[in-house]
């Protein structure tokens, strides 16, 4: 008895049609099934959530592969072609990958031959089922721009904090000012450019934290699940949603359409009730701009490890926070790396990992990266490890590039005969032209496919030129790396370069620090580093031109 699995796909502009759903497409299959006696080991549903089905990277189409290349049946079930692909490349070579595998394809709405007009006829399909979902995609895009050019409102999911979706006398889709919301909003922006009671200029994080105080709902906490999924508690507000009411002009009366992907000149603008003055929200957005200025310019605490370092409790990111200290005769700053979660920066994340020592944790890596480069021995062997870990990873990779340049060479191949056979008159000239232009087709799409399989490999793995870098900068640390020039953002490529990534964690009450990189791995004691011994590291940190923040603290 043959093992079969079934597979269904749904995406967002096919959700609900007959047949379509989910349900539907998995009982047409299970019943194609059963009639041919076939076993069902798994039945596989896809909902891409916004994914294309262009995409390889699907969860269960990846699981299918997994299944396929463990043996563990002999035939897929899908409903029909565009279940499996609406892109012609891609269903080529899924199929092409599955059938190497010895797995079988069986399409329930229709069957096609293992022959060359079986063929022809599944990629007449696939190349109708491309056109649809571009010509689908196309008729939405140009009928919603039409309806705003005709002054409806279109939003995806509720209107914006401080209005309501309305319908006004003309049929139109607007948006009306909700007034307890507008009140929150015009506060809002009075904090920031006025003050509160005390006369003191709120930050967005400052705003942010009052909101949460006074326990105002969110359009979340009101929109009884219409609005979306609400990821923190109720009245909880995020820095991000005060950011987009001081940054919106919808609240001078300008809503717009398109913003996402397209130049300003595309942009297509309604005009809405104003909840703020312009004046006002013109003084919002010159403080915005000020106060990045200022966030930059005194930005002078630096973090090496910033956007490299985790949490290895919960796996949030880590941040750089500068403590200040105050004894009787003399006060400074430490610094020190934090978990995301512990501040409540995450949604529903809460963790108790302590505080880590910036200057502690940097030297431990720092230190140890020296190390690593200065010995040419580990890092050719850490290279080369690296260079197998991700030839490892992108081997299915490598092994869907070869089916694609064996599509491409039978592609070719059917190409040069379409010719011979209209010279020896076996075909018309209508003929050569519609089988020449569907040959053609398929051949792009491949070439394409094959552009971006390169490409991600190529992200995969190091160039000879980064190899050589990397070897030559080993050979610069081993001739004396601390008396070269290596400023804070030289430390900061290296750490780039070599994808360092650390993870912090408490064992024990030891504080550790896990280093990955491509040229090596360590986990190391935060013990040994004690106020002393980084107090004997002083003279040598002074000649890297005082990298690491916190020193002042140390005393």
């Amino acid at each position: 008895m043959l093992k079969a699995v079934t597979y269904a796909r749904v995406s967002g502009d096919d959700r609900g049609r007959d047949g379509r759903n989910l349900a539907g497409q998995l009982d047409a299959c299970r019943q194609h099934a059963l009639e041919r006696g076939w076993q069902i080991v798994a039945e596989l549903a896809e909902d891409d959530r916004g994914a294309s089905g262009a995409s390889f990277e699907l969860p269960q189409l990846n699981r299918v592969r997994e299944m396929a290349q463990a043996g563990e049946f002999d035939v897929l079930v899908v409903r029909e072609i565009d279940r499996l692909s609406r892109k012609l490349a891609k269903q080529l070579v899924v199929e092409e990958e599955l059938n190497r595998l010895g797995i079988e394809i069986s399409y329930v709405l229709a069957e096609y031959a293992d022959s060359p007009e079986g063929r022809l006829n599944k990629h007449i399909r696939a190349t109708i089922a491309e056109y649809e979902r571009e010509k689908i995609n196309e008729r939405m895009i140009r009928g919603r721009r039409l309806k705003v050019k005709a002054g409806h409102v279109l939003v995806h999911s509720s209107a914006p904090y401080g209005y309501e979706l309305s319908v006004d006398e003309n049929g139109k889709n607007t948006l009306i000012i909700n007034e307890p919301e507008a009140r929150i909003v015009r506060m809002i922006y009075n904090w920031y450019i006025n003050g509160d009671d005390c006369e003191k200029k709120l930050t967005m994080k400052a705003i942010t934290r009052k909101l949460t105080e006074l326990h105002v709902p969110t359009r979340l906490d009101t929109a009884k699940g219409k609005g979306g999924f609400k990821k923190k508690d109720w009245g909880e507000w995020s820095r991000a949603t005060v950011g987009k009411i001081l940054g919106n002009e919808v609240y001078i009366g300008n809503w717009y359409y398109g913003k996402d992907g397209h130049d300003h000149s595309e942009w297509l603008v309604v005009r809405v009730p104003a909840i703020i003055d312009k004046d006002v929200w013109e003084i919002a957005r010159k403080m915005r701009v000020m106060n990045k200025q200022k966030t930059r310019e005194n930005r002078i605490h630096k973090y090496l490890l910033v956007g490299h370092i985790r949490c290895g409790k919960c796996s949030s990111g880590i941040y750089g926070h500068p403590n200040r200290w105050r004894s009787k005769n003399a006060r400074g700053l430490n610094f020190y790396y934090r978990c995301a979660g512990v501040d409540g920066s995450r949604v529903r994340v809460y963790c108790d990992l302590p505080q880590f020592r910036v200057d502690q944790v940097d030297k431990t890596v720092w230190r140890w990266i020296e190390k690593v480069l200065s010995e040419p021995e580990l890092l050719q062997q850490g290279l080369l490890d690296y260079q197998t870990d991700k030839e490892i990873e992108s081997h299915h990779y490598l092994e869907r590039l070869n089916v694609v340049d064996d599509l491409l060479e039978e592609n070719h191949e059917q190409l040069k005969r379409l010719l011979d056979l209209y010279l020896s008159g076996e075909f018309s000239k209508d003929m050569l032209i519609d089988h020449k232009k569907r040959l053609e087709n398929t051949i792009d799409a491949l070439e394409i496919e094959r552009g971006s399989l390169k490409a991600h490999m190529e992200d995969q793995t190091f160039t000879d030129a980064q190899i050589k870098s990397i070897q030559e900068f080993g050979w610069e640390v081993s001739e004396g790396m601390k008396f070269a020039s290596m400023d804070f953002d030289t430390r900061r490529n290296i750490i780039e370069l070599l994808d360092v990534q650390v993870v912090l964690s408490v064992e024990d009450t030891e504080k550790y620090v896990d280093i990955q990189c491509v040229v090596g791995s360590d986990k190391c004691g935060l013990s040994t580093i004690t106020r002393r011994s980084i107090a004997c590291l002083l003279p040598a940190v002074q000649t890297m031109n005082s990298w690491i923040p916190g020193e002042e603290g140390l005393s």
